[in-house]
């Protein structure tokens, strides 16, 4: 299915077609009190754990560069590593950077951390598809889920070509007032046919810096609600801004809840979008 990915020529402000196709994403119901927070926690990860018959491909994007993605796609991978008897497989995109590898703190040959087996490609897509190929051939009963680490911006070939061909689109968008406004802008420039995929495949993570307050993550959260998507917010934690590599058991519960009802949403678009 072609994504038609690009932004069209004139942006609508407004986001009628966000609105009049928009729906909420969530799977778990919102309970109040303690033991509705118990009851969805456990509703996730009981998504998480859903049978995979054959690889599930997942593009982690931003609208802006330095975005967040390499961050988000370790969480993400690290989680749904943890939670599922399958192998799960992080994709570095960027062998220059290597940010995702520097996350996980992995090395070529040097196994798997957390579960989670690192595979690098160089930054174009005949390379990226030999790779997702050789991989899938290679186990296809095995690796359930491959998290790709999409360097560059959401309208770049790698972005593109993962919204074309990928399961589910995780797309980061920083809180800081002017990433967050420009973020918008260029998701209300998208065709409509690249609103109808980011409704129907798209994951909105929203990723609070450390002086965001209450009053930030309100409005960004109701800007994308208005566009018919519902984010997952994802809060300031002095450990992911600070560590390299990541740990999960050094997370802060509120971020562990986050990444957990994130990896729910990938796992469940990812089984209905699958064909």
């Amino acid at each position: 299915m072609s994504a038609q990915w690009e932004p069209r020529g004139k942006p609508d402000s407004s986001g009628s077609v966000f609105r009049k196709l928009g729906r909420l994403a969530s799977d778990a119901a919102s309970v109040i009190g303690g033991s509705g927070k118990l009851r969805r926690d456990v509703d996730n990860l009981a998504a998480i754990r859903s049978p995979i018959a054959i690889t599930r491909r997942i593009g982690v994007t931003s609208p802006v560069i330095d975005g967040g993605t390499s961050t988000v796609a370790a969480l993400l991978a690290t989680m749904l590593a943890s939670q599922r008897g399958d192998r799960v497989v992080a994709v570095d995109v960027d062998p220059a950077g290597a940010e995702l590898s520097r996350r996980l703190e992995l090395n070529l040959g040097a196994g798997a951390i957390e579960g989670v087996s690192l595979i690098r490609s160089d930054p174009t897509v005949p390379a990226l598809r030999s790779t997702l190929a050789a991989t899938q051939s290679a186990g296809a009963r095995d690796v359930a889920l491959a998290v790709v680490d999409c360097p560059g911006t959401m309208f770049d070939e790698i972005a593109t070509e993962m919204a074309n061909t990928g399961h589910c689109t995780v797309l980061v968008v920083p809180s800081a007032p002017q990433a967050a406004g420009y973020c918008l802008q260029q998701l209300d420039t998208l065709s409509p046919a690249g609103q109808d995929l980011l409704l129907s495949h798209g994951i909105v993570v929203i990723t609070l810096v450390e002086d965001a307050g209450e009053g930030t993550a309100r409005w960004l959260g109701d800007a994308f609600r208005q566009r018919g998507l519902e984010p997952v917010v994802l809060p300031y934690d002095a450990h992911v801004a600070g560590a390299w590599p990541l740990h999960s058991s050094e997370l802060q519960s509120e971020t562990r809840q986050a990444v957990v009802e994130l990896a729910a949403r990938v796992v469940a678009t990812v089984t209905r979008t699958a064909s």
